[in-house]
């Protein structure tokens, strides 16, 4: 017989798993006095990645709507962690960058998000990280964008 209870469907599960990861990884951040939270950190360690992307790009690559990308792009912009400059081949688009406080903080806190990253997976083995990173990505794939 089927197990029917929400507790038990693999989507209910990772609801709880992304849920306290993020708590686990908001209490990280402000123990190590970081200034920023799990979405600041998200968006600013993904245009290090791309520096001179566009807003639009950092959307997409983020899996954040454009209001709520745009409103954390203007919180790291004043906290001087990413700056803006109009795209010199579409006056319409902004491209944003790293600044070097930026990327000061990212290279003080990699070593803090690696080890919170650590938690959820101790214990697993080299074969179980693969197969859980290659059944996340099928499910990705599955899902289309």
């Amino acid at each position: 017989m089927t197990d029917h209870r929400i507790e038990q469907q693999y989507a209910f599960l990772m609801e709880q798993i992304i849920k306290r990861y993020r708590q686990v990884a908001a209490h990280s951040l402000k123990e190590h006095h970081a200034g920023i939270n799990v979405d600041q950190w998200v968006v600013l360690k993904q245009i290090s990645e791309h520096n001179g992307c566009s807003q639009v790009e950092i959307a997409l690559s983020t899996v954040k709507d454009a209001p709520t990308t745009t409103r954390i792009i203007d919180q790291l912009t004043k906290k001087e962690l990413i700056g803006k400059q109009l795209d010199p081949s579409d006056r319409r688009r902004y491209m944003v960058f790293v600044t070097p406080k930026g990327q000061r903080l990212i290279e003080r806190l990699i070593p803090v998000v690696r080890e919170y990253r650590k938690i959820a997976v101790r214990d697993f083995t080299s074969q179980e990280m693969d197969l859980l990173q290659g059944l996340l990505h099928r499910m990705v794939e599955n899902l289309g964008d």
